[in-house]
């Protein structure tokens, strides 16, 4: 397998703004034969970024600034860009000695799920399944280093599930009533026990979000949430915290809010909103650190073609969420989008995070250094168009990793999954 690799420099700045709150690209692909016409790593406890309002101002928090500060001339990393395979929608893992795992798939008829392997230079690449799948697909790997995938079956219609046992992938269908398991993802806790949150979409007679998880005996349990129907495409995230619960975000769609659902020691869901300004909530990836602490990246839609990058965070024993405004994307394409992952937030050694989120022509990271945003470019497509989708890690040295692909041909959606690696200048 061969690869090309090129070098890019990321140029840092930095962006701004908050807001006190009470609380993807389109593809052209074929849709679905059934369907009606018309994506994390601990770290000690977070020191997030505190936005100077929040739902109970502070009598003495000073004011937001009035626009972003300019731009800082400097180059934070240098980007060296893999080809991976032919293939769309990746997700990325990293083992515990930093071996990145990239997921893909190509949705068609008939279509694919692979793995690919970063070793000894080169990507090895073995095939997890084929059939008829949707994304976006997710991995992530457990505290064993053994790697786990969600995806969609299409033939199945249900929710897909593949680990790797001694070099072979097994693949479970996670059988539940309906056409369920869209816009999964995925999360190994600290057991090893892998945890997915799906959409049973209203376009199949479904209600909503659902939560997938193994009981003690190895056995799938499918829980419907209570969020009420929902469609697909504007994505989900699953998170465990440190006792050991699971917590869903997801774009309510009859309110256009960003909704958090939260599942008790008892089994009890609970569903409260975390943004509710304007059209918001699509693309949310959720992480909690080992702290407890909250990350929440996502879209807020301003436009057909223009959306504004938010984060939320609290600790788990707060009741209000702090909300910052990081950046603008102004090359998106919204429709139908056979699910993206727009947005992608993970934490470093000290608790800080890190946010990378995509248009159709850049891919853009934001660095919270205990002050500010420091924000730079990733990937600039040029002519190429991107999927709108982005999936980012850190290693063990708090350097970054992402995967993405570009579009080849968007009906069926086919493309090139790449990787990329920042190394700091």
């Amino acid at each position: 397998m061969t690869f090309t690799r090129r070098s890019i420099a990321f140029t840092v700045g930095s962006s701004l703004a908050i807001i006190a709150v009470a609380c993807g690209g389109a593809d052209t692909q074929a849709r679905p034969a059934a369907q009606p016409a018309p994506a994390a790593q601990p770290a000690p406890a977070a020191t997030a970024p505190a936005p100077t309002a929040t739902a109970s101002p502070s009598p003495t928090a000073p004011a937001a600034p009035a626009a972003p500060p300019a731009a800082a001339a400097e180059d934070a990393f240098t980007w060296e860009i893999d080809d991976v395979d032919s293939g769309t929608k990746p997700a990325l893992a990293l083992t515990s000695d930093n071996v990145p795992y990239v997921a893909f798939m190509l949705e068609d008829q008939p279509g694919f799920v692979k793995n690919a392997v970063l070793s000894g230079g080169s990507w090895e690449i073995t095939t997890v399944a084929e059939g008829y799948f949707y994304g976006p697909l997710d991995i992530a790997i457990g505290p064993d280093d053994v790697a786990h995938i969600s995806y969609h079956d299409h033939d199945e219609e249900d929710a897909a599930y593949a680990f790797l046992d001694n070099g072979e992938w097994r693949v479970d269908t996670l059988f539940d009533q309906g056409h369920d398991g869209w816009d999964n993802r995925i999360v190994v806790d600290a057991s090893g026990r892998p945890h997915i949150s799906a959409i049973h979409p209203e376009e199949f007679g479904g209600n909503g979000v659902e939560y997938y998880h193994q009981d003690e005996s190895g056995e799938w349990v499918v829980e419907d949430i209570g969020t009420g129907p929902l469609t697909y495409k504007y994505a989900t995230s699953v998170a465990i915290d440190p006792e050991g619960n699971a917590h869903i975000t997801y774009y309510d769609q009859n309110d256009n809010d960003l909704a958090l659902a939260s599942r008790s020691s008892s089994g009890d869901w609970e569903i409260s909103k975390v943004d509710t300004e304007g059209d918001t909530g699509l693309f949310a990836s959720l992480l909690i650190d080992e702290g407890g602490r909250y990350h929440i990246s996502y879209l807020q839609k301003t436009s057909e073609t223009s959306g504004v990058v938010k984060y939320a965070t609290k600790a788990a024993s707060d009741t209000a969420w702090e909300i910052a405004e990081i950046d603008t994307l102004s090359n998106l394409t919204f429709g139908f989008i056979g699910a993206r992952n727009i947005t992608s937030v993970v934490v470093d050694g000290a608790g800080n995070p890190w946010i990378a989120y995509s248009d159709e022509k850049l891919i853009k990271l934001a660095v919270w250094n205990g002050s500010d945003w420091e924000i730079g470019t990733a990937v600039d497509a040029g002519l190429q168009t991107l999927g709108q989708l982005v999936s980012l890690k850190l290693d063990s040295e708090n350097e970054p990793h992402i995967a993405y692909f570009t579009v080849t041909n968007k009906g069926p959606l086919e493309g090139r999954v790449k990787y990329a690696k920042g190394t700091p200048r």
